[in-house]
């Protein structure tokens, strides 16, 4: 992702669309039932979320909900194993050329998609040249591609506009498509109608049956080139985003697995007998996003009063339940490369009178939030009332993240402050400070209407580095000025607490910012 190129758009009205379609789709009766004892479907894995995905597009499996349901069903070229080392999918091996400005790919042998179609490398130019086209979510992860041709059928090579030595990593976050099978359903669209209520992978699972926002059904794939016997015979996924329907249903058995519980009904599921409690490490984090645009917020004593009025530590006993610390930089601590700014602290005191100073006593914010988050939903009630006692009114405003993408496309519309979660896609810090901070993408993915320079150069400079170590100095000067702007209110880094039914078992993917479906066995 080199800065010297124009950023790929990232296509929130598109993401609309993909909604609707999808709702459209959701018609598909459940072939399985949910209710009943675990005895009762041996071979049948009930997972209960509020990971509920705008579509089943790969292309935009760059958001959480999308990626959580769709990972398993599809494959890609590498990962990153649970030390943070590059390992090969269907790839299995890869080396650069031109001074990093060119990636050869070895690619696996004898893969079939669920279709039966072979996989070749055809399928990894189709998929990469969609992607770049489309300009969705994943697009944004491999913006310095500027052409890739099939050496042959297990040979590829990509061309970059310019040195990233990051853009291996970046291809754990792309999903390789049946090219043959998405050209059969393209239409004018590039299969995205088709692609948003079925699948075209070559993962552990392929989808049998799909209703939007309420379950999606999926069913071990025989042909898969890493099969496991372990692995359940069916997955099927339920959208619950109350926590205590979701803890409920998991003390009946209407459901195996449980992910987003939250709070004393993570405490409760915790004591029930047959369920164990698994914490992953987790790369998210929350924050409060500042506009440094806005009418109040380009004022940094407003910004910072609004950091010191936060209450960080009954955030975490009340909102988490101790289930996470307070926050200390833009990146989680197990993020390489990081900045430790050290954990914010409340003094409501010198933010009374920073606001007074500038000025802005009485006056009124607006907070985009989701809703649907318990997190977000409880600290945006908290905030609202921490900054009542320094003298600002904040407005709350629900949406959904397509909505906040759309928001922050114009200045007109991106709100005061917007809460949210937001980590590397990848353990790469580099790749998320660009997309976040730079001001390249002002209108996109910028969310902060961010401008600096300075920022701009560090961030430039680290990304075409072939040099891990000068690299990462790059990215901390970065992070030290963003910090010292105020752009962003680090907020909390959550635990990522997975609940299993006895005999369940699951593998730490740093690529899934849940967990990755196809790693569930059996034990």
């Amino acid at each position: 992702m080199s800065p010297h190129l124009r950023p790929l758009r990232l296509g929130a009205p598109v993401l609309a669309v993909a909604l609707l379609l999808a709702g459209c789709a959701g018609a598909a009766q459940s072939s399985r039932e949910s209710g009943g004892s675990s005895a009762d479907r041996k071979d049948t894995v009930i997972i209960g979320t509020g990971a509920v995905p705008q579509s089943l597009e790969p292309a935009i499996a760059s958001e959480v909900q999308t990626d959580f349901t769709v990972s398993s069903m599809y494959d890609k070229l590498v990962t990153y194993d649970a030390d943070g080392k590059i390992v090969g999918r269907l790839a299995t091996s890869w080396k650069t050329g031109d001074g990093g400005r060119s990636l050869t790919l070895t690619l696996r042998d004898g893969v079939t998609f669920h279709s039966g179609n072979p996989f070749t490398a055809a399928d990894v130019v189709y998929t990469l040249e969609r992607d770049k086209k489309l300009g969705l979510g994943v697009a944004s992860f491999i913006s310095d591609l500027k052409s890739v041709k099939a050496d042959d059928d297990t040979h590829v090579t990509i061309t970059l506009t310019g040195p990233n030595a990051s853009f291996v990593g970046a291809l754990s976050k792309v999903y390789v498509v049946d090219s043959k099978l998405v050209k059969e359903h393209a239409s004018d669209d590039q299969g995205q109608k088709w692609l948003a209520t079925h699948d075209a992978g070559s993962g552990p699972y392929a989808l049998t049956s799909y209703t939007a926002n309420q379950r999606t059904e999926t069913d071990r794939y025989k042909g898969y080139w890493q099969f496991e016997s372990s692995r359940p015979e069916h997955v099927v996924y339920r959208y619950i985003q109350e926590s205590s329907t979701l803890r409920d249903e998991l003390t009946s058995g209407g459901v195996d697995v449980a992910t987003g519980l939250s709070g004393t009904d993570l405490d409760a599921a915790e004591k029930i007998s047959d369920v164990q409690a698994d914490d992953l490490p987790s790369l998210i984090e929350l924050f409060v996003m500042f506009n440094m645009e806005g009418t109040l917020t380009s004022d940094p004593r407003v910004r910072e009063a609004i950091q010191l009025a936060y209450d960080y530590q009954g955030h975490v006993s009340s909102i988490l339940s101790g289930r996470g610390s307070v926050a200390t930089g833009l990146a989680a601590p197990s993020v390489a490369c990081r900045y430790d700014a050290g954990a914010s602290t409340q003094d409501v005191a010198k933010a009374k009178q920073l606001v007074e100073e500038a000025g802005a006593s009485g006056k009124s914010l607006t907070l985009a939030y989701q809703t649907t988050i318990p997190e977000h939903a409880k600290a945006a009630t908290l905030l609202q009332s921490d900054l009542k006692e320094i003298g600002l009114n904040l407005k709350l405003k629900p949406v959904t993240y397509p909505e906040y993408s759309q928001m922050i496309q114009s200045k007109a519309t991106t709100p005061d402050l917007g809460l949210l979660w937001d980590f590397p896609y990848y353990p790469a810090i580099g790749p998320m400070l660009y997309r976040v901070y730079d001001s390249a993408f002002v209108n996109q993915t910028n969310y902060s209407r961010y401008s600096n320079a300075e920022v701009d150069s560090l961030l430039a400079k680290g990304l075409s580095a072939t040099d891990e170590k000068s690299a990462c100095n790059d990215f901390v000067a970065a992070q030290k000025q963003i910090v010292d702007d105020r752009v962003a209110m680090p907020i909390s880094n959550p635990e990522n607490t997975i609940l299993l039914r006895d005999g369940l078992g699951i593998t730490y993917d740093p690529t899934s910012q849940l967990f990755d479906v196809g790693t569930l066995v059996r034990k």
